[in-house]
């Protein structure tokens, strides 16, 4: 997935914690038979996830989403083209 969009975020959870992150907008061609054009997608992580990812996504950069149990976004993965 490319992304092609980052939004800082800021809140306040609903344990009265201010959670900070950033919003990722990400696409990617559709791959069905019956499908053409982008498939659009947006992922959250906090500050903390993106602390342990190794490094910083930038707009162009080529990553793989990966996801936890609870079908969250739980970090991304720089794809080797984009290094």
């Amino acid at each position: 997935m490319k992304i092609i969009g980052i939004r800082k975020s800021e809140f306040t959870g609903s344990d009265g914690d201010t959670v900070k992150g950033v919003n990722y907008y990400l696409t990617e061609p559709m791959t069905a038979s019956s499908a053409e054009g982008l498939l659009a997608e947006r992922v959250y992580l906090t500050e903390k996830r993106l602390s342990e990812l190794g490094f910083v996504p930038k707009l162009g950069d080529e990553v793989s989403v990966e996801y936890n149990r609870f079908g969250k976004c739980s970090g991304l993965r720089l794809n080797s083209s984009s290094k």
